[in-house]
């Protein structure tokens, strides 16, 4: 083993786990949360199982008996998460309109064109008063240079810090249209409507890398990868084939942001950079941060936030003007981690990590079991509706960014559902009112 690191017991036992849970959602996947599973499985993988072979240096300064017990802590949010799914899907699932969607003719009158017509209307108003926010520089809005430092599209105290809220809340609308972008295309039958998606994400997605932080590309872009592997009928052979070069190319599109991140991408073409031979992706240490939080614990360095923190979070939709003392999510473990840099560090602790800070071991990893499982029962209500392309692609985009709640179940995350939720509802509401008028006006004979 690299750096040899002795791996706990623990780790092969939640690697077969892990496998059995995977292999079973294979063989049920004619059942509603067998995607849903997968999506939460594969998450858990890349956080949580990844870094003992990609960064094992990590976690040799922990003793072993630490990261055993995170490891332990990982079997049980996997149990647990598991144990809860079939009971939360259903709770998500009978709440479904009883009405049978083959019935309802309201939800099979958007075509993708027609919603590409909408999605695009939302998507350029947003834009142009993005770019006002930027001095009406529209090169800056669409390939930000400087890195993640530069000024870009929905900067938080662009438009007056009492407002913040406003400008994050379109920044997260501006991102699910640009997401539908992708997951669209896969839909769309007719030339003219294929070329004009495709120009919308040519158009769109370039910003979302160049702001240099990579789960931000992600979340517009993983949408329409599950929309290539769920919708395409492609052989599962060429998908696994352009799954790997699409894997490759993202590793090493990512390479280049860690790199140039700070300096801006312009250093990489002027060659006035080079890239580090031995660079690695930051960031996918959540079972480091897991053994912090417990190394923390064991030394009575940390005490439990009882769940404040996912309070704070669920106060997060409050703006700080209105609630100055709005509590900060995370703040005692992120001054132990960062001291120097105090509040201003904000640190991601996993998801399991963060059930953890909150409720402790056993009771953390079983208490965020309970609420990715809550977040797998939606996902499985829109998959049930998938008959409506509305429904459809708001599932695909949740499907999407089910990877980022790897660091931390968050708001952050989730507001693009949050928001996608409610246009979506509304835009079916709309198209129920016009339907229902045309069906009542007098037909002539």
């Amino acid at each position: 083993m690299p750096n040899n690191l002795d791996i706990p017991f623990s780790y092969y036992i939640a690697c077969v786990i892990v496998c059995i849970l995977i292999l079973e959602a294979l063989s049920k996947f004619y059942k509603n949360w067998a995607i849903p599973a997968l999506a939460i499985y594969a998450t858990t993988i890349i956080w949580y199982f990844t870094e003992v072979f990609y960064t094992p240096e990590r976690l040799m300064i922990f003793d072993p008996a630490i990261l055993s017990t995170s490891l332990y802590q990982v079997i049980i949010f996997l149990i647990g998460f598991r144990l809860f799914l079939p009971s939360m899907t259903n709770k998500f699932v009978n709440r479904v309109y009883t009405e049978n969607l083959s019935n309802n003719p309201n939800k099979f009158s958007f075509s993708p064109d027609k919603l590409l017509q909408i999605f695009l209307v939302i998507w350029i108003v947003l834009l142009v008063y993005g770019i006002s926010q930027l001095d009406w520089d529209i090169w800056q809005a669409l390939f930000p240079k400087g890195g993640r430092w530069s000024p870009k599209l929905w900067n938080r105290g662009g438009v007056g810090q009492s407002f913040d809220f406003i400008t994050s809340a379109l920044g997260y609308i501006y991102a699910l249209i640009c997401a539908m972008f992708g997951v669209l295309i896969f839909f769309q039958r007719k030339t003219g409507s294929q070329v004009i998606n495709f120009l919308a994400i040519c158009i769109s997605w370039p910003a979302f890398y160049l702001s240099g932080t990579r789960n931000a590309f992600l979340a517009v872009a993983m949408p329409a990868y599950f929309t290539y592997l769920i919708v395409s009928k492609q052989k599962l052979i060429v998908k696994l084939f352009v799954s790997i070069i699409a894997f490759a190319t993202i590793n090493y599109l990512f390479l280049i942001v860690i790199n140039f991140r700070n300096t801006g991408i312009d250093a990489y073409f002027e060659g006035q950079m080079e890239m580090s031979e031995d660079i690695k992706h930051h960031g996918l240490n959540m079972l480091e941060e897991l053994c912090y939080i417990n190394t923390f614990y064991e030394s009575g360095r940390l005490s439990l936030q009882n769940g404040m923190d996912y309070v704070a979070e669920a106060l997060n939709i409050v703006p700080r003007f209105i609630f100055p003392d709005k509590p900060l999510i995370g703040n005692e473990y992120n001054i132990l981690r960062n001291p120097s840099s105090g509040i201003q560090a904000t640190i991601s602790a996993g998801f399991i990590g963060r059930g953890v800070l909150n409720f402790g071991f056993p009771f953390g990893p079983i208490f965020v079991s309970f609420l990715m499982s809550a977040w797998s029962g939606f996902l499985s209500r829109l998959w049930i509706q998938r008959d409506s392309i509305l429904r459809l692609s708001l599932f695909l985009v949740g499907l999407g960014i089910t990877p980022n709640l790897g660091r931390d179940i968050t708001l952050l995350v989730l507001w693009p559902m949050v928001f996608g939720y409610f246009i979506i509802n509304y835009i079916e509401k709309t198209e129920k009112r016009s339907h229902s008028t045309n069906s009542s006006k007098p037909q002539n004979l």
